[in-house]
């Protein structure tokens, strides 16, 4: 099923992995945090797709999985910034073969060690343009937006007008980067609807348990920290047990606050570590079952 046909009926709660990196290319490990996830009955789990790296080829093998043995709609990442338009048709036809009908379109970072060809595409509108055009009615495309405004964008209006023209070129539904103040995603889901976006705008969030990653992480995605959140970090800086628990109630008070403001879904960014989703899930059972008006 499509995600924009779930989106018609609720808000949706997913989870996003990535294919495990490392020198063997094994992966298996991957198939024991689906299997946890699985039991949280999500909408969706989304795949990272690793473009440029190691497991680039892995995206469609893992989403194969979620799909047709847990019977969960699969979102495949796609990005297009290294990849040919002959790359992309390849891609999308084992989609198809596999029974993935969705895909989170992605412009994807610059390669570190250099583009090795010309450039098919320049952004993600493009992407979807090519893919519309190729695989017409065959997939649900959807699209990245930023509460904090991307970085190399110079200014609100600007990441939004970009936005805008890629809901335009076919993405029926929008996931956002992490943030850690909720009020920057209510910014950006009114500012969005001024300018004729209508599309869905699920609220990405990550549970960040680990004081190093939760500084890299921020710098890397240009969110800011909250005071709040800030204060956590420098009083428990040196005890990962307490941070492991901030981290879990700080992204369950932003789900509560985001539920109870009608947010159109909750995507959670695992990081690979269900344990994590999971003592949301127990922490706010309730919560989670107002999300879908049961």
């Amino acid at each position: 099923m499509k995600i924009s046909e779930i989106l018609k009926k609720k808000a949706t709660i997913s989870f996003e992995v990535f294919p495990p990196k490392n020198k063997e290319g094994d992966i298996s490990s991957i198939y024991y945090t689906i299997e946890e996830l699985s039991k949280l009955n999500p909408d969706f789990i989304s795949v990272t797709y690793g473009a440029g790296g190691s497991t680039k080829g892995k995206t469609v093998e893992i989403a194969s999985t979620i799909k047709n043995q847990y019977n969960i709609e699969a979102v495949t990442h796609l990005t297009c910034i290294s990849s040919t338009k002959e790359e992309i048709i390849d891609i999308c036809q084992q989609l198809k073969a596999n029974h993935i009908e969705n895909i989170l379109s992605l412009r994807g970072d610059y390669p570190q060690d250099g583009l090795q060809h010309e450039l098919s595409f320049h952004y993600a509108k493009e992407l979807n343009e090519f893919i519309s055009s190729h695989f017409p009615d065959d997939f649900c495309l959807s699209g990245a937006c930023y509460p904090e405004v991307h970085q190399e964008a110079s200014c609100l209006e600007d990441d939004l007008q970009a936005l805008k023209a890629k809901v335009d070129a076919g993405a029926e539904y929008l996931i956002t980067q992490i943030f850690f103040d909720n009020h920057y995603y209510y910014r950006l889901v009114k500012e969005a609807r001024k300018r004729g976006i209508t599309v869905p705008i699920i609220a990405g969030i990550m549970p960040v348990t680990h004081s190093k990653s939760l500084l890299k992480t921020a710098k890397l995605c240009g969110c800011s920290i909250p005071y709040e959140l800030s204060t956590m970090i420098e009083s428990y800086y040196h005890y990962p047990q307490a941070m492991k628990e901030i981290g879990i109630n700080y992204a369950t008070h932003q789900i509560i606050d985001l539920i109870t403001n009608g947010v159109d879904g909750i995507h959670i960014y695992t990081m690979n570590k269900p344990e994590i989703a999971k003592a949301i899930f127990e922490s706010i059972p309730t919560v989670l079952k107002e999300l879908n008006h049961e």
